[in-house]
């Protein structure tokens, strides 16, 4: 083969490796993002040896850390994007070497489907880095035990498994069934007696003496479903298929070695189809929703919330998590009860306010209802239970320092400002809330801080987590100058129509210093009044605009022209009428 063939063989091979590799990281960060987003703020990775060494207190820990400090660099999508690229480009790598050892020939095809199969899971965003790596690790520690030509060292594969074993728990076992096969095959049973022995009698005097946990704990972890997306079929055919590597490999397929095309065979033009296959199948799992609802959440903790509005204004959406931010946004920027029914209301608060409930997703965002009305305790209680559950996390360990300076418990937050110190990219962050230790005038003077200090409730009272809506009343009657509380409060009677309760607010919302009576909760004491459903309080202050009430008119006029056709009122009525608490109360 001359020198250009050469060549041109080198780049036919090479080819569908960079287009998996410059795809991969195309896809993952421009479409899929938001993958890195979620999974680097569920964990916290710190640099300290005390971190390590936590790690090291069962099977899998070591695994668990490794994914840890991979998931951290997920702050940069890109970097995010680049390593699990890499990673799919290590596994193909891999098995192709494994391939050419066991078979002493090139394999193409197996390889390419691995990689393919670990990347479409990858698309999932609950799907964890510590997967990949471990299959990675236990591929690249069989290579080396099938590639072990002296003697004296091809007994440390067969001897270091309990080793294998407490570094990377369940993982371990890809090698035990790649090592025994191949030992199989080979019929040196005495490396095969004694590594099982080995692993076995590690496994049952850790359970007994060191570990103290269930069988099937120790059996499974740090593995399961959850870290794989729920994605159970095709991740157990995956690793069907690379626990059976040495017996795949060695398949003589003399048939599909023979097809040809132009002088190629069939097998070298394989992982171009796998590659074909492969967008076709992920093209479908780009999930629109998925990536609006985690760039809202972005824009959130970023407390970026004007661009938390208007992005839901140029993309509404109709997930109540996204909702429940955007109106949480609203609170923050004094505009809930101005631009309320702009956005996709629940009937029942689930918009407003999340129950507790013990689901992690749940605490996760929930808290940040009782940050914004001003009760503190409440809210570091949800980050506080969701840190029990998940561990630490940057946006809960963050809530847990801001409650205690407000509060004034100093020695506390500097507990949890030295563990985010230790964190790779927020040290910058704990630096400026070390800043506000012991310092009551800083933190009264700080823009956010000193505003939640302002309204944090001084009246103690039992907090009804399963009713949100009755912890506003007690926040009211304590402060009758809580704003937010107030705004949740209207908001909250107006998606229950209930005027008469709206109206009896309106003397609060004067004391409160109100200068005009917002938007959406006008509409709703102008259609009180015109309908005289009931008498008018008497107000000194706030007055209900003239062109308010020549809005309602053509508004009631137009219903009734269409009154026995809902369908057609709706029509007539949604371009104008559309953001309104009158179309809330005729069409929902």
């Amino acid at each position: 083969m001359n020198s250009t063939n050469q060549k041109s063989f080198k780049l036919f091979f090479l080819l569908p490796i960079i287009l998996l590799f410059l795809s991969g990281v195309f896809y993952l960060y421009y479409y899929t993002g938001y993958i890195f987003f979620y999974q680097e703020k569920s964990s916290l990775f710190l640099v300290s040896f005390d971190f390590l060494t936590n790690h090291l207190n069962q099977p899998g820990g070591f695994l668990i850390y490794l994914g840890d400090l991979q998931t951290t660099f997920y702050y940069y999508p890109l970097v995010g994007a680049i390593l699990v690229s890499l990673e799919v480009l290590a596994t193909v790598f891999l098995v192709g070497r494994i391939g050419k050892k066991i078979s002493g020939k090139r394999i193409f095809f197996v390889p390419f489907l691995i990689g393919a199969g670990l990347f479409y899971l990858q698309t999932n965003y609950q799907y964890v880095a510590l997967t990949n790596l471990g299959i990675i690790i236990q591929l690249c520690l069989f290579l080396w035990a099938i590639s072990c030509s002296n003697r004296r060292y091809e007994w440390i594969p067969v001897l270091l498994f309990p080793v294998n074993y407490f570094l990377f728990g369940s993982f371990s076992i890809l090698f035990l069934v790649h090592f025994s096969i191949h030992l199989i095959q080979n019929k040196d049973w005495p490396k095969i007696v004694v590594m099982w022995l080995a692993g076995v009698a590690f496994f049952f005097v850790g359970k007994e003496l060191l570990f103290f946990q269930t069988t099937e704990s120790l059996f499974k972890s740090p593995f399961s479903f959850q870290n794989i997306g729920g994605q159970r079929v095709v991740f157990l055919v995956l690793v069907g298929l690379i626990t059976l590597l040495p017996l795949l490999l060695r398949l003589e397929l003399k048939k599909i070695n023979s097809v040809s095309i132009k002088k190629v065979q069939l097998p070298e033009l394989l992982p171009y189809v796998v590659l074909i296959i492969l967008v076709l199948l992920v093209i479908p799992r780009i999930d629109k929703r998925n990536s609006h609802y985690f760039h809202v959440e972005k824009l959130f903790y970023e407390q970026k919330y004007d661009e938390v509005i208007q992005f839901n204004l140029q993309f509404p959406s109709s997930n109540m998590l996204t909702i429940f931010l955007n109106n949480v946004s609203l609170a923050e920027t004094g505009r809930l009860t101005d631009s309320f029914f702009r956005f996709r209301q629940s009937p029942d608060g689930g918009t407003l306010f999340l129950k507790w409930e013990i689901v992690s997703e749940v605490l996760k965002r929930g808290g940040y209802f009782y940050y914004a009305i001003g009760m503190i305790n409440e809210a570091q209680r949800w980050a506080y239970e969701y840190m029990v559950m998940q561990g630490n996390s940057p946006e809960a360990l963050k809530m847990m320092i801001k409650t205690d300076l407000i509060k004034g418990k100093y020695e506390i937050a500097e507990k949890y400002i030295s563990i985010l110190e230790k964190s790779v990219f927020y040290r910058t962050q704990a630096k400026e809330f070390r800043n506000l230790l012991f310092n009551d005038e800083a933190v009264k003077q700080h823009t956010e801080l000193g505003a939640k200090q302002q309204l944090d409730t001084r009246q103690d009272f039992f907090v009804q987590a399963d009713n949100p809506s009755n912890n506003l009343d007690l926040i009211i009657n304590a402060d009758s100058t809580n704003i937010p509380a107030i705004e949740y409060k209207l908001a909250w009677l107006m998606l229950q129509k209930d005027m008469p309760g709206i109206v009896e607010m309106l003397p609060i919302m004067e004391k409160a210093g109100y200068s005009r009576i917002p938007k959406n909760v006008e509409e709703a004491v102008v259609t009180y009044k015109l309908l005289k459903i009931g008498e008018m309080p008497e107000l000194s202050r706030l007055k209900i605009n003239l062109q308010t009430e020549q809005r309602f008119q053509v508004y009631y006029r137009t219903f009734q022209q269409n009154q026995g056709n809902k369908q057609l009122a709706q029509r007539a009525l949604t371009r104008d009428f559309s953001d309104t608490y009158w179309y809330y109360v005729f069409f929902n």
